[in-house]
């Protein structure tokens, strides 16, 4: 039959100590541990998950800021591009309102420069026409000097164009 070693008893016994002292303080602990680094890992994914979700959503957040300050942007330089031609008009304007009065005040000049020399070429005529009388005063002209006179005068005058003011 079966004849039994105590020896192999005792190592039967001591092999189901040593299960038991292995499965209390070994793997016990060692499937605890397991565990809970399972649950801090599963929750760390969670967390991750979760930041990645908000990070999308601060991602969206921005782009949407983005593309409102590129409209802003774009706004503000189609209104200094406005502004710049308004204000390039204005100068213009200006620049011919400007040239307007020197033309007037030119025009002013010329035409007062005209009405002293017509006055100029009156008192020349006037002068003129005094020698002339007093010549003929003197001479005691008869009517043929007289006439040549006055044909020399004006033969005179169309000799220095004073007769053309225009």
């Amino acid at each position: 039959m079966v004849n039994v070693n105590t020896t192999m008893l005792w190592q039967v016994i001591n092999f189901l100590v040593l299960l038991w002292l292995l499965k209390r303080y070994l793997y016990g602990p060692i499937t605890e541990m397991l565990k809970k680094r399972a649950a801090r890992i599963e929750g760390d994914l969670n967390a991750a998950a979760e930041e990645r979700k908000e990070a999308e959503k601060l991602k969206e957040e921005y782009e949407a800021q983005l593309k409102t300050a590129r409209s802003k942007s774009q706004d503000i330089v189609e209104d200094a591009e406005t502004r710049a031609k308004k204000k390039a008009r204005e100068i213009i304007k200006e620049a011919e309102k400007k040239a307007e009065n020197i033309k007037k005040n030119k025009m002013a000049e010329i035409e007062q420069a005209k009405k002293e020399a017509l006055a100029q070429l009156r008192n020349e005529v006037a002068s003129i026409s005094l020698l002339a009388a007093s010549k003929l005063i003197q001479e005691k002209m008869d009517q043929e000097k007289h006439k040549q006179l006055i044909k020399s005068y004006i033969a005179k005058l169309d000799k220095n164009k004073l007769g053309e003011l225009q």
